[in-house]
């Protein structure tokens, strides 16, 4: 017989500047205690983990304590998800029947994703960098329906402070040369002057081809709390920012502190377009610092939700069906195919890749041997490239990627006939194209037959021209796809003198 005090206890958990909480392997957030009165005197916590900072995912796990006021063991049924930035659930996981002893946990280890936290869902996931997790149970044989809600905050502690750089004479700097950076702040979210680079230099790296990489240093006095990030931009002459790179640090590796950078732009990229970067030979850097200093709060409440708000299980099975797509890839369940590239497997569903790539289609719609086989060998493609080309064919969703791969992912795109995959990395390349990359995007275009990327290419190469036909990777063009160079040359011989003519026309008119 199910007493009184046998119904359900719900907890929603908020974490702020989530984010900055992960800046070393083995790192651990837990929750505040909290005590289900009304489920047998249980003490619980949540907890969120990472055994490794390269890992795909964290690890979210209720655990309930050692010691409490309850019997030595409970049998629960147990909800647990995410809650978007508008309120609703996100991924979620559902047990029944578990039993919970003293000391007990369960662990979900595909409940948090870093690709979903960090890139393609970040605004859903992470709104105002605030994660908020929700986990409801329930003794099995409980059947009221009413619901005690607490709500507990855990809080990282993190200052900002903005500053300018700005390096005078900037083309004189040549390959070994360094020149200070003048330093001034703009704005922090307290007075202090702690945390504030006591110096700061940008020297161009020893030439290994014609791009001359730059290196921004910045120097420390002061300790800085656990862990910080900078990231770095390039301002042009109208105060737009151009991402210049970032790097993450934690305190306890390195002493005294000195922290540098690669510049994602290089030298030559910032002289192709001087006019809009350099004014007066001056080159202008943007850095925002943050310091984290570990979690330094936490809070735990009765929440007082309105009625609308307390129907979890409505809520949990309103998903979309992009979303179910996802659970059932990240799941695994009822794979029918396994797509391999050398070491690494991946399950899918013969269905979706069917209904997705006209290519694989016509693989399960004839007897081929991957119809037999239910394997389908990819040996020219990397495992990572795979698994975002899966992502996006569940999720119609495309990371915020580097460069390179996002070219990797165009290739694979083109290969499978995933034409709105092809045109969203097309317009990514197109939009972070520098000069040192214009002949690799000439000849990846011209390789797919993208006339459109081609064109583009080519353009770019005509308005950068003094810059890039001098280039190490321009020659190399010259020697390994002469006719490539060929048609770009005649691409700009022909613009230059249409540009000409026209002109001319115009002295004529006059």
């Amino acid at each position: 017989m199910v007493g009184e005090d046998d119904k359900r206890f719900a907890i929603t958990w908020k974490i702020k500047n989530f984010s900055y909480c992960w800046h070393r392997e083995r790192q651990t957030i837990e929750s505040p205690v909290f005590c289900a009165q009304n489920v047998r005197q249980t003490d619980w916590i949540l907890e969120i983990s990472q055994e490794d900072a390269l890992m795909s995912h964290f690890t979210v796990l209720i655990k309930r304590t050692a010691e409490d006021f309850g019997p030595a063991s409970v049998k629960l049924n147990l909800k647990i998800c995410l809650i978007s930035n508008k309120g609703f659930p996100l991924t979620r996981e559902w047990v029944e029947n578990i039993e919970f002893y003293k000391g007990k946990e369960k662990r979900f280890e595909k409940l948090l994703e870093r690709a979903d936290l960090f890139a393609t869902r970040k605004d859903e996931y992470l709104p105002q960098d605030t994660l908020t997790i929700h986990c409801q149970f329930w003794e099995v044989y409980t059947k009221t329906t009413e619901t005690k809600y607490v709500s507990a905050l855990s809080e990282m502690e993190v200052g900002r402070k903005l500053f300018l750089g700005t390096v005078c004479d900037f083309s004189q700097l040549h390959p070994g040369d360094s020149s200070e950076v003048q330093l001034r702040m703009l704005s922090s979210e307290d007075e202090s002057s702690m945390f504030i680079p006591d110096k700061a230099d940008l020297s161009v790296m020893e030439r290994t081809d014609y791009q001359e990489k730059l290196k921004l240093r910045l120097f420390f006095d002061d300790e800085v709390g656990e862990f910080f990030s900078c990231k770095i931009s390039v301002l042009d002459v109208d105060g737009q920012k151009l991402n210049g790179g970032k790097f993450d640090f934690s305190y306890e590796e390195y002493t005294p502190l000195i922290l540098q950078c690669v510049l994602l732009p290089t030298k030559w990229d910032l002289m192709a377009k001087e006019s809009l970067y350099l004014p007066v030979d001056t080159l202008t850097l943007h850095c925002e610092l943050i310091i984290a200093a570990g979690i330094v709060s936490q809070m735990m409440k009765v929440a007082h939700l309105r009625e609308d708000d307390r129907n979890f299980d409505e809520e949990c099975s309103s998903s979309s069906a992009l979303d179910d797509f996802k659970n059932i890839y990240n799941d695994g369940f009822l794979c029918d195919v396994h797509l391999q590239t050398g070491a690494e497997s991946f399950a899918a569903h013969k269905v979706i890749l069917s209904a997705r790539s006209p290519v694989f289609k016509a693989m399960f719609s004839n007897d081929m041997k991957e119809t037999i086989a239910n394997r389908i060998d990819l040996p020219d493609l990397d495992g990572a490239t795979v698994h975002r080309l899966l992502r996006y064919m569940y999720s119609d969703v495309v990371e915020v990627l580097e460069w390179d791969s996002v070219r990797n992912l165009y290739a694979a795109a083109d290969k499978y006939a995933i034409g709105s995959l092809k045109t969203n990395c097309s317009t990514i390349l197109k939009g972070s194209l520098m000069p040192t990359q214009a002949c690799e995007l000439l000849v990846l275009a011209d390789m797919h037959r993208d006339n459109d990327l081609k064109k583009f290419a080519q353009d770019f190469i005509l308005e950068n021209n003094e810059y890039i036909l001098g280039s190490d990777t321009w020659m190399e063009l010259e020697q390994k796809n002469p006719q490539l160079a060929i048609e770009a040359m005649r691409h700009l011989y022909t613009c230059l003198r249409t540009q000409i003519e026209s002109r001319t026309l115009s002295w004529e008119e006059c």
